[in-house]
């Protein structure tokens, strides 16, 4: 092999003079230093550059196998980040997705809880008001408080009649859905409780039900109940409307599951609770578990000209025992349209309507005729008013 030594003061002049001796195709062999000098030894003999391919390779070649090797390898990192970044972009993308439509199905909801609200809505004052519109039958029961969903469900029972026309098939529609029908039935139950808030008028309700009983001249007497808490000496109203209408009345105090108040007498019992909501609610469920709740009537004792929010709430502690309302006290106070919507709202039933002044013959039964004639009464008088 033909070799040649090329001696420079640095590799890059010993460089050139290879070039310019071998051409720019010379094959380094080695580079060593002799004292200040650089020595470089090469060759042009490519029959034994192949051979030197063969078995390690020479400087070129085994650099730009480690430079393709890099740049395979750099393009994998890169191919890989972008295949990652890719993953992650499309799992934030899906995120976003499915948050945007968590948020579209929200903003439908409001859109369709609005379009309920908005419907049949008149925005202006009377001025702005045509004679058509201001006689409009659904204008005029929005204007007495009952709801537009009540307005707006009832509908098909008085469209296309005249006012007075439509306003009394309204009323006998509304009537039919809000009264209990077979109210008759709650006479026939083992146990009636009255329930509701203080001072609504329980105990005056449940003498008026004993009376009410007495009069269809049954062979045993009801018994009147008093639950409390802890008995306590004091006025006691309920002992009072025994005697006046010479029935038995006992007591009874809340004990654990309520297994001592089949023990308290036999016979149809009326219970007057004079309890908290959440014992009420212990004494009802735990009594209608042992006897069945088929034997079992709840009265909701409401006074008239309640709140809604007072309605509700009274509603919502004993829905679970199908409770039938009975509002007392209406020769103090109206029945108001936004009260018994409530009641068509929460599915409950009217049973009973009361006065405060009598015991004997004061307790209506709310049949859809009855109730009829007692919304008819003033609310009449109220749409001629408006």
């Amino acid at each position: 092999m033909t070799t040649y030594k090329f001696l420079a003061s640095d590799s890059a002049s010993a460089m050139e003079e290879v070039v310019k001796k071998l051409g720019p195709d010379a094959l380094i062999i080695s580079t060593s230093k002799k004292g200040n000098k650089v020595e470089i030894e090469a060759t042009n003999n490519f029959s034994n550059r192949e051979k030197q391919k063969d078995t390690k390779g020479n400087f070129s070649d085994v650099l730009h196998s480690k430079i393709d090797s890099l740049r395979e390898k750099q393009r994998n990192r890169i191919y890989n980040r972008e295949t990652s970044d890719l993953e992650i972009k499309n799992a934030r993308t899906s995120s976003i997705n499915q948050s945007q439509s968590s948020e579209m199905v929200k903003v439908r909801e409001q859109i369709n809880h609005l379009q309920n609200m908005l419907s049949g809505m008149v925005i202006t004052d009377e001025r702005g008001l045509n004679e058509k519109t201001g006689n409009d039958l659904s204008l005029k029961l929005r204007q007495l408080e009952f709801t537009p969903t009540i307005v707006s469900s009832l509908k098909p029972a008085y469209h296309g009649l005249k006012l007075d026309r439509g306003h009394s098939a309204f009323l006998k529609a509304f009537s039919n859905k809000i009264a209990c029908e077979e109210i008759e039935d709650i006479f026939k139950s083992e146990v009636i409780f009255i329930a509701g808030p203080s001072g609504a008028g329980k105990t005056t309700l449940s003498a008026k039900i004993a009376a009410r009983i007495m009069d269809e001249k049954r062979r045993e007497k009801p018994t009147l109940v008093s639950a409390e808490s802890e008995l306590v000496n004091g006025q006691d109203d309920l002992a009072y409307y025994s005697k006046l209408l010479n029935l038995q009345k006992l007591n009874y105090k809340l004990d654990e599951n309520c297994r001592s108040f089949a023990d308290v007498c036999t016979g149809q019992k009326i219970v007057d609770i004079s309890l908290i909501a959440e014992e009420g609610r212990y004494l009802i469920e735990n009594v209608r578990n042992q006897l069945g709740a088929t034997r079992v009537a709840t009265i909701l004792c409401l006074p008239s000209g309640s709140s809604k929010e007072l309605i509700n709430y009274q509603i919502n502690k004993y829905e679970d025992f199908n409770p039938i309302a009975a509002f007392t006290k209406v020769d103090e106070c109206q029945i108001f349209p936004r009260e018994l919507c409530v009641l068509a709202d929460k599915n409950v039933k009217i049973g009973f309507l009361t006065g405060s002044k009598t015991i004997l013959g004061s307790l209506a039964l709310s049949e859809p005729d009855v109730l009829f004639s007692h919304l008819e009464s003033y609310i009449t008088s109220e749409l001629n008013y408006e």
